[in-house]
């Protein structure tokens, strides 16, 4: 895989010419980040696929200001995000829910005393962003529920879930016979994108 040329800074992403889409983890979106006239100031920026990056971006910054994660983790985390996202428009999840979702339950550090404290954590996250509770309430809830078989039916959970099996798997992969990681891709896997993404990614 070649990589793509470097990031200008408001970039929020580039194409290998492999295909593969790089996530600019250093974005910087300077004022619109702090500013109370940013909507009025750039209206485009608050429509649409640009109020997701939006959001994303912003959450990001205030996930590494709170929690310190390693570049290594920081780096997973938007591999991860980037297969949900794909996913979500797939699937017909909720953008906002699963992107924070994803991010945070991939940034939280392990914690010895619990799950209350990365979900108290998250919650603190969210809340100082401004994000609706409604948003904050339901990506607690899968924070707290996401592991393996966990509500089956709830979409969102189901595409958090797709998007880490995929990048673990991949993790794998060389380790694997084909006929095998076909097996792990229909059994662990739980949407139809999600096992579409992964034959294409991984067989």
């Amino acid at each position: 895989m070649t990589f793509p040329a470097l990031f200008w800074k408001d970039d929020a992403r580039r194409t290998c010419t492999c295909g593969h889409r790089f996530l600019n983890p250093k974005r910087d979106i300077g004022c619109l980040e702090w500013c109370k006239y940013a909507e009025k100031c750039m209206p485009d920026m608050f429509q649409g696929e640009n109020l997701r990056a939006f959001f994303r971006d912003r959450l990001l910054a205030a996930a590494k200001k709170a929690l310190l994660p390693d570049d290594k983790v920081v780096e997973q985390a938007l591999e991860v995000l980037e297969l949900a996202e794909e996913l979500v428009s797939a699937e017909g999840g909720a953008p906002k829910v699963v992107i924070a979702a994803t991010l945070l339950s991939e940034l939280l550090p392990a914690m010895p005393s619990g799950q209350d404290d990365r979900v108290a954590l998250a919650r603190k996250i969210l809340v100082e962003l401004g994000t609706e509770a409604e948003v904050v309430d339901e990506v607690c809830r899968l924070i707290e529920d996401a592991s393996p078989g966990d509500e089956p039916g709830n979409v969102n959970l189901r595409i958090l879930q797709d998007a880490r099996t995929v990048i673990r798997l991949g993790e794998r992969r060389a380790l694997l016979e084909t006929s095998a990681l076909e097996r792990l891709v229909d059994s662990k896997l739980t949407t139809e994108a999600g096992r579409r993404l992964a034959r294409k990614r991984l067989l």
